[in-house]
């Protein structure tokens, strides 16, 4: 009886852990500039162990791997050497990893036998000698934002979108507000907001200097941009790609006597305006953190609609007219 039960309690920790593949981690340690004896992987698979996964350099060539089971499942893990002497310092954002809190490893996901492929330290790629983070330094100018506000912030892909954490200042006080950070020399998203999240940027897609992306969450257009090196970026006017004075697709007049009302709104809102000629618009409605709630098409040259907002809760909301070629954006505040 002992024995059976023995069996059974195998049978089921099998199951709890699932199929184990063979993984082989690989890293470059030939642009390190500092001293290791032994480069290790460290990992959620075997409890961040220390020097329990050490690495070999079987050809001398100073890439080190290492082939570990590891179960069916996503797993977070980072490369130290010395038994934690040293460890990886990743970047936020970078496209091999995830950050949780204050701590950012690389990730992958199981599904087979799997040779990860040959990446520098600190990097997502491969060694070619170019460095692998960089110093950006990010600008843009509110002259023509007319909206209040406090601070002037950046989120994105290298600080988790954390909100407020990143303050940018204007050193002439002239409304043109920068900030210089370090960034992995990867592609980057990110937008400028303000007061944390209390409004942000309504980029439009398809502009130069943007990137929309569909996920489970919704639909987002951020700005883009992959740097190779220290760089200062030019100033650019809130919600545009260009400087403040240029007249883009996004300041076209092409919506006449645009009204919304009531505004703020308890939730119903009642849109009219012209259009210069009888074609196909869009109309959309986007929250704080870029996400389309709603979204309807039409085919007039008068605009008159109706919409229910009463599901989407108190805030502030864009409105966004659009056709084949050009937008029109508008602020509203649901109060309930």
């Amino acid at each position: 009886m002992k024995k059976i039960t023995l069996l059974f309690g195998l049978l089921v920790s099998l199951i709890s852990f699932g199929q184990t593949h063979d993984v082989t981690f690989q890293v470059d340690m030939n642009y390190y500039s500092g001293a290791f004896t032994t480069p290790e992987v460290n990992g959620i698979f075997n409890n961040w162990c220390g020097s329990c996964s050490a690495m070999t350099d079987a050809n001398s060539d100073g890439v080190w791997e290492i082939t570990i089971p590891i179960a069916d499942d996503s797993t977070e893990f980072k490369y130290s050497f010395d038994n934690w002497t040293g460890q990886e310092a990743l970047l936020p954002g970078s496209s091999c990893t995830k950050t949780t809190g204050a701590n950012t490893n690389r990730s992958i996901v199981i599904t087979g036998d799997t040779v990860l492929p040959v990446v520098c330290w600190e990097s997502c790629l491969a060694c070619t000698g170019a460095p692998t983070s960089a110093q950006v330094t990010f600008q843009v100018d509110m002259s023509d934002y007319s909206g209040s506000y406090t601070d002037v912030n950046i989120n994105g892909t290298f600080n988790s979108w954390c909100g407020a954490c990143n303050v940018m200042t204007s050193p002439n006080n002239d409304g043109i507000y920068e900030i210089t950070l370090t960034v992995p020399t990867d592609s980057i998203e990110f937008k400028f907001t303000l007061d944390g999240w209390t409004a942000q940027e309504d980029l439009t897609e398809g502009l130069p200097c943007t990137k929309t992306v569909t996920d489970a969450s919704g639909t987002f257009t951020n700005r883009v941009f992959t740097p190779s090196g220290d760089t200062i970026l030019p100033v650019v006017c809130w919600e545009s790609c260009a400087a403040c004075g240029f007249v883009g697709v996004e300041e076209n007049n092409w919506v006449n006597d645009l009204k919304i009302t009531p505004n703020p709104s308890s939730g119903s809102i009642q849109i009219n305006g012209n259009l210069n000629t009888s074609e196909e618009y869009t109309i959309s409605v986007i929250d704080v953190r870029g996400r389309v709630i709603y979204e309807s098409t039409d085919y007039n040259n008068v605009i008159s609609k109706t919409i229910d907002l009463t599901f989407a809760g108190k805030g502030i909301y864009i409105i966004r007219f659009s056709n084949d070629t050009f937008s029109k954006y508008e602020k509203i505040i649901l109060t309930e």
